[in-house]
């Protein structure tokens, strides 16, 4: 049985958990509270020596980095699902999760990770900077993208997921609703879905 190491508290820790929910698959969860510092314990760094989490350990298979989890799982067992079968599309959702490590990902975290730190503590959230270029770049590129209201054809898949996680924080955060009407919607149908609400972590929905 493959083990999955995460916590469902971070936004690249939920993601692998979402899909094997989507995919029902049967997986060990080990929770590691990063938060608390228990990515750098010995027994952890054993196991990544990074000490971060996603972490997933498929027999002889070490495997970190959420995206590259995503993928694994649904080549190996997701039968189609989640992952287009058709090469353009899986090239579309390759292009998706690069994008989502190269640009959505970090311009969330420049503007949102003060907030986010304040909610992990339970503390009131300053304010982040919704207009900050490259924040608001990315929200509009991801806005535009969402007409048929998935990123990659008419059906969900690890594109919708990986880029989801970042976007779990946008509502707790404060986004002011309205300004992105698609991405609104988006997040709301998955936050809809069971696999979303059974992966839930306060202060995250």
């Amino acid at each position: 049985m493959p083990t999955l190491y995460t916590t469902a508290r971070s936004a690249n820790g939920r993601k692998p958990l979402i899909a094997c929910r989507l995919l029902a698959l049967d997986i060990e969860v080990v929770d590691v509270d990063v938060y608390a510092g228990e990515g750098q314990a010995p027994w952890y760094r054993a196991v990544n020596p990074w000490g971060k989490i996603p972490t997933l350990v498929d027999g002889a298979l070490t495997l970190w980095e959420s995206n590259a989890i995503l993928l694994h799982l649904t080549e190996t067992r997701g039968d189609g699902r989640l992952l287009p079968r058709a090469s353009a599309e899986r090239a579309l959702v390759y292009r998706w999760l690069f994008w989502e490590a190269s640009q959505w990902q970090p311009a969330c975290a420049a503007a949102l990770a003060p907030a986010v730190g304040a909610l992990l503590r339970g503390d009131d959230p300053p304010p982040p900077a919704w207009d900050a270029p490259p924040l608001r770049a990315q929200l509009e590129h991801l806005d535009a993208s969402l007409a048929s209201g998935h990123l990659v054809g008419d059906a969900l898949t690890i594109a919708d997921i990986a880029v989801a996680g970042m976007a779990m924080y946008l509502g707790p955060c404060g986004l002011p609703r309205g300004h992105f009407p698609r991405v609104d919607a988006w997040y709301a149908r998955l936050a809809a879905l069971p696999a979303w609400r059974e992966t839930a972590a306060p202060p995250w929905r």
